[in-house]
């Protein structure tokens, strides 16, 4: 199908418009206009760049791009130039997705995250520039605080930071993904019982221990996984195209 088609699809689904951001969302390097293989990942990088050529794929959808607000962005130079080589020589197309990803109610991050781990009357949560960038929900039964933390390792398939509060049942948890250590104070706000994102920083520790609320730190990677993943399924599906996950691990 063409390039055009398939980015529009995309930027109409994750609903692009009028969301602030710190990068350009939707299409970010054009490559071929004709589109049969997709992969998908997380991050842009000249690792998954070489990946995409060797599999001869025409667009990579990653959630981190190459492009981001700032002055760098304006410097084609060192480890930047190469990755931007890659793709023009090999007529590779990229298109990055950041809150957006983050935020969809059905493919997003934190929604895909809260589904994995059983939660039930998602809403939006996690205000951020304005607009809503994770969500909160509830088991139907509360459960143990630790049953939650095993929940978290078996679905982001790492064991997460903890920083427990008080609480030793859940019922009530916030999503954020990525690096989004601030919002901890919305989900405190909100009486919540847990948090989870995928970083802590340092004043995590006593702010969660004073607070009650556990914090819950699974990876930034770890829990940026699912909306990129889900992407791919819904490209397959959508449009008959041989669409896939590239999973490269990142421990942070």
């Amino acid at each position: 199908m063409e390039l055009d088609t398939l980015i529009a699809a995309l930027d109409g689904l994750l609903e692009i418009d009028g969301i602030p951001d710190y990068c350009p969302n939707g299409l970010q390097v054009e490559g071929r206009h004709e589109v049969a293989r997709v992969i998908t990942a997380v991050s842009a990088s000249r690792a998954l760049f070489v990946r995409a050529a060797q599999e001869e794929a025409d667009l990579i959808v990653v959630h981190h791009g190459i492009l981001w607000n700032g002055p760098e962005a304006q410097r084609i130079t060192g480890s930047y130039r190469e990755r931007v080589r890659l793709l023009i020589e090999n007529r590779i197309s990229l298109a990055a997705y950041h809150l957006p990803l983050d935020r969809h109610m059905e493919l997003g991050n934190a929604a895909r995250l809260a589904r994995r781990l059983g939660l039930e009357e998602l809403e939006p949560f996690g205000e951020h520039r304005g607009v809503s960038v994770g969500v909160c929900g509830v088991f139907p039964e509360p459960v143990p605080a630790e049953e939650l933390f095993d929940a978290v390792e078996e679905a982001c398939d790492r064991e997460p930071q903890v920083f427990p509060g008080d609480r030793e049942l859940v019922r009530s948890v916030g999503i954020v993904t990525g690096a989004a250590q601030r919002e901890y104070h919305q989900a405190v706000a909100s009486g919540l019982d847990a948090y989870i994102t995928g970083e802590a920083t340092e004043w995590v520790l006593h702010q969660a221990a004073e607070d009650g609320v556990h914090y819950v730190a699974a990876g930034h990677h770890a829990t940026e996984r699912f909306g990129v993943e889900a992407l791919a399924r819904w490209i397959g599906a959508r449009f008959g195209l041989e669409a896939s996950f590239v999973d490269l691990p990142n421990p942070v």
